[in-house]
């Protein structure tokens, strides 16, 4: 049964993509990059038990997830949207188990901090092989989700297609919420879709 819903996912994941990306974009075209979860870090001794089971099962379910239910979000508020997502499945591949922390602590000790640096957020994106040449990306960045303080936190990152140039990045810090694991640690990610439509003209306008 868990075969099934992970290979159910990735079709979904596949089949969405692929409506949103059969024309190439343009300059003012918004290209969705996926949720990157190759540098995420999993903090708790109370959650994240069965990793055989997140990586890679639940981290396509979650991109998938964003397919289904907040990319309509995207396209309200961008209006043209494209989907280039293989970069970011590529190297979700090679998230594994050993980013799991199995330790608590106070929020200042593993919410505040974060382990990913601009320059690797510039590295990150400069390394995706992308189909689209041109455009606005958006990719978020998994940071870190931790279980003491139900709290996930990740890195809206846009950056101009063309060039790679980094553009805005904006760490978000969320509550997790929601029955079952799959939407209780992707709600940090509604949340940071809410929040996006705020500034998007004026990064679009900037970049």
């Amino acid at each position: 049964m868990k075969r099934i819903l992970i290979l159910l996912s990735l079709f979904s994941l596949v089949a969405a993509g692929s409506a949103r990306a059969q024309d190439e974009a343009t300059p003012d075209t918004l290209v969705w990059c996926g949720l990157d979860y190759s540098k995420v870090k999993m903090i708790g001794t109370a959650d994240f038990l069965q990793p055989q089971q997140i990586f890679p099962g639940t981290i396509i379910s979650w991109n998938g997830l964003f397919m289904t239910e907040m990319l309509p979000q995207l396209e309200k508020m961008a209006g043209a949207v494209r989907t280039d997502l293989k970069a970011v499945e590529a190297a979700n591949q090679k998230a594994s188990a050993s980013q799991i922390e199995r330790e608590d602590g106070s929020a200042e000790e593993k919410v505040k901090p974060s382990h990913i640096t601009d320059a690797d957020i510039a590295k990150m994106v400069k390394d995706y092989d992308l189909k689209n040449k041109q455009g606005l990306g958006l990719v978020f960045i998994m940071d870190r989700l931790v279980k003491a303080q139900d709290t996930g936190c990740l890195y809206v990152v846009y950056f101009d297609v063309a060039s790679r140039k980094v553009v805005h990045s904006e760490r978000v810090i969320a509550k997790a919420g929601g029955i079952g694991f799959r939407n209780f640690w992707f709600n940090p990610v509604k949340v940071a879709v809410k929040g996006l439509p705020k500034n998007y003209k004026t990064i679009k306008a900037s970049k």
